[in-house]
């Protein structure tokens, strides 16, 4: 191995995040140390995939990885207002908060058992009005 990452960071591949996923990732000290996977939806793919193809192609990202870069956390992060979980899906926040939660738990669990000592991070971001991003970590 030529070279490490300690993390994997998979999100979605809304344009609005990309840059503050970058300083999010500065933030907490892994700028420059961590692998970076973009697909619609990010947990979903996981939790409720459209077909089982989305699923595996995650779970590869994560093996490769793991087998080139030797990362030992996976950053999971959904976003509100999130086009692959369709426009109009959800009544009020407070259901689309709930779905993203167990989606995120859904995709955690599920990489955990996949890979035997892999951490999970499950974030939940949301941009404001104005343009401004919030990340929070999800328990």
């Amino acid at each position: 191995m030529n070279h490490s990452a300690k993390a994997l960071v998979l999100h979605c591949i809304d344009f609005r995040f990309i840059h503050d996923i970058v300083h999010f990732m500065k933030n907490v000290g892994l700028l420059g140390q961590y692998d970076d996977v973009a697909a619609a939806g990010a947990a979903k793919n996981l939790a409720d995939p459209y077909d089982d193809h989305d699923r595996e192609f995650v779970l590869r990202q994560i093996a490769i990885a793991r087998k080139l870069h030797g990362i030992s956390e996976v950053y999971v992060i959904n976003h509100f207002d999130c086009g692959a979980y369709g426009q109009g899906t959800f009544a009020n926040a407070d259901e689309e908060r709930g779905r993203h939660r167990r989606d995120l738990q859904v995709a955690k669990d599920f990489i955990e058992r996949r890979f035997d000592g892999l951490s999970v991070v499950k974030i939940l971001a949301r941009i404001d009005e104005g343009g401004q991003v919030d990340f929070e970590k999800i328990v």
